[in-house]
């Protein structure tokens, strides 16, 4: 009886270990706009609902190993790197959600915007991702309808870039359009992160702006990068024309 009692209790230490543990979970994220299809990753440093987005660099960074086409590189963004790069910091807590995003081949600026503002439909709809059962949900956000497919899981509740709010771990999720998606390719446990949940220290100085501030200053940009598109410029030697394309933004309010 008293060996059962000890098994039983070993059994449920392990679970809650198991619970405990953060988890790092990499994305793909694939834009198709204009024709053109490009895939970047992302890591996402979780632990109890709390989170750090990274895109992963393709370029080496602190010595670093790199992406090659067949690995995802590591905890490429080390402590003590100043270099301003793009994140999205969510905290439960608080429901606040912290981004740092550029706009065409300007500097990251900071934006605050609130958490999980997802009303989702879950449906009873499923499908097979990796041998894993994920059931299907849709969301109508900020002028895209959303669907996700997500994995039931009580003790991670998360999904890539601002997306959240579902009873599980999202394991692939797409605009109607086609033309952002996110697919997870996998995740660990660890011990210990080399990323702090916390906004980088390289944006100590900066000021925060509001989400719908960000959408301005991104209508402005656009305008301004795009104002001569079409515009033809003659010379001795012939003609040449100039064609900027600013990237849409997935929200687009």
């Amino acid at each position: 009886m008293k060996a059962t009692i000890a098994l039983f209790v070993m059994q449920i230490f392990a679970v809650l270990s198991f619970a405990q543990k953060k988890v790092i979970l990499h994305y793909s994220y694939t834009q198709n706009l204009a024709g053109r299809t490009a895939t970047n990753f992302l890591d996402q440093y979780y632990d109890k609902g709390r989170s750090i987005e990274f895109p992963v660099a393709r370029q080496k960074m602190n010595d670093t190993t790199i992406y090659n086409g067949s690995s995802v590189t590591k905890n490429i963004y080390l402590p003590g790197n100043k270099n301003k790069i793009p994140f999205l910091l969510k905290n439960p807590a608080s429901k606040s959600l912290i981004y740092a995003e550029s706009i065409w081949m300007k500097a990251p600026v900071l934006v605050i915007d609130s958490l999980n503002n997802f009303k989702w439909k879950i449906s009873e709809e499923t499908k097979s991702i990796d041998d894993i059962l994920c059931v299907k949900a849709e969301a109508f956000f900020r002028g895209r309808n959303y669907y996700a497919w997500f994995k039931y899981d009580q003790d991670i509740q998360t999904g890539p870039w601002k997306f959240g709010g579902l009873p599980g771990i999202i394991y692939e999720i797409a605009d109607a359009s086609g033309s952002f998606k996110y697919n997870l390719t996998g995740f660990e446990f660890t011990e210990n992160f080399a990323a702090e949940l916390k906004v980088p220290d390289a944006y100590a100085d900066d000021q925060m702006m509001t989400h719908q501030d960000f959408i301005s200053l991104w209508k402005t940009v656009k305008q301004d990068a795009e104002k001569n598109n079409g515009k033809v410029d003659h010379t001795l030697t012939g003609s040449s024309s100039i064609k900027h394309f600013v990237a849409p933004l997935k929200e687009l309010y």
